[in-house]
């Protein structure tokens, strides 16, 4: 045994990993909020001299700034890309043939259409 650490996987496909700006992406959205609650702190405390006030006002801003930017984020489409990372994650194939057992089972109860038509084209994805 070696007494060196060795660094665990990364997460996802493995021997990837995360490009830089992958991983400053949280940063970038937390100096955003940051900037803008700066902004609202400032004009709070010229607007009222009160260093309390700016630093309630500052804090309201930026988690309110946080939080609009992290749903904004969670309603992006997914690229090609992130859509074959996630599929090989799921354990599926990333061909439109192999979407898993899930879509035998979204497919069965099409009232009244047949089987056939629906496998061809695959199960319905707002996202495609």
């Amino acid at each position: 045994m070696s007494a060196r650490k060795q660094r665990p996987e990364p997460l996802g496909t493995p021997g990837r990993t995360p490009s830089l700006r992958e991983q400053l992406r949280p940063v970038e959205l937390l100096g955003i909020a940051a900037v803008i609650g700066v902004f609202v702190g400032l004009v709070s405390l010229l607007a009222s001299r009160e260093w309390i006030l700016a630093l309630i006002m500052f804090g309201i801003a930026f988690i309110v700034v946080l939080v609009v930017l992290a749903l904004f984020v969670l309603g992006l489409k997914p690229d090609g890309e992130e859509k074959a990372d996630l599929a090989e994650q799921n354990g599926q194939s990333t061909s439109r043939g192999g979407e898993g057992a899930g879509s035998d089972a979204a497919d069965s109860g099409a009232g009244g259409t047949s089987d056939a038509g629906n496998a061809a084209s695959g199960p319905m994805n707002p996202h495609d």
